[in-house]
């Protein structure tokens, strides 16, 4: 991913705050030998710049709501997808170790606290010009404590199915056990079955904490 030496390290940066956008790219462009190429409010926007603007690093927020879908792991999702070598940092408020494992299972190369922005930026961008992963201080030591990843297994976490992804989004939609094996075809026990594996991988050990998660979260 490293640029030539003859041009910059070309990022698109994306949050549907405005303000927290321009400051964004004032602290990016003081870091040497970067510059912001283009901007996005919105994850269509994001994924239309990506589309029509070549660049080495995407610079994304979590959670940008639109038309009540607050997706952020879809997003995530979408960008590997369309994009499978293209190195992402997400900054973000939250503070979810389930969710950050989860981030990481999807591809993302690292997780920086809005926060700590100002401080941390510089490093993480010069850890993802090397090719590496780079995790805030508190993400580390909010994984280290719930015992989610250690810097050594980064990357090869166990992903949720396409079939454990279906299920949690339709309980986030409300839909309980016994609906969501009807609108799939499934049986109950399966359905169960489904969400407590998904669970386990997200680090969920109850019913309300899947239910926060999944309501705070980025998947209701």
């Amino acid at each position: 991913m490293s640029p030539s030496p003859s041009r910059p390290l070309r990022i698109v940066l994306a949050d549907d705050h405005p303000i927290f956008r321009i400051g964004l790219q004032a602290v990016l462009e003081q870091i040497p030998g970067v510059r912001v190429v283009a901007q996005a409010g919105s994850p269509k926007e994001l994924l239309d710049n990506l589309q029509a603007t070549a660049c080495d690093v995407v610079v994304t927020d979590f959670m940008m709501p639109v038309e009540q879908q607050n997706d952020g792991l879809k997003l995530l999702e979408q960008i590997r997808r369309q994009f499978p070598a293209l190195p992402i940092l997400v900054v973000t408020m939250l503070n979810n170790a389930g969710l950050f494992r989860a981030m990481l299972t999807l591809g993302v190369n690292g997780l920086l606290s809005k926060a700590s922005l100002a401080d941390e930026l510089p490093s993480a961008i010069s850890c993802l010009r090397r090719g590496k992963t780079y995790l805030a201080a508190s993400v580390q030591h909010l994984m280290s404590q719930d015992g989610a990843v250690r810097e050594d297994m980064i990357g090869v976490q166990e992903a949720l199915s396409p079939k454990e992804l279906e299920v949690t989004r339709l309980l986030a939609a409300g839909h309980t056990v016994s609906q969501i094996a009807a609108l799939l075809n499934r049986s109950k026990q399966t359905v169960s079955t489904q969400k407590v594996s998904a669970m386990r991988k997200l680090g969920l050990a109850n019913d309300a904490a899947l239910f926060l998660y999944l309501q705070e979260h980025g998947l209701s």
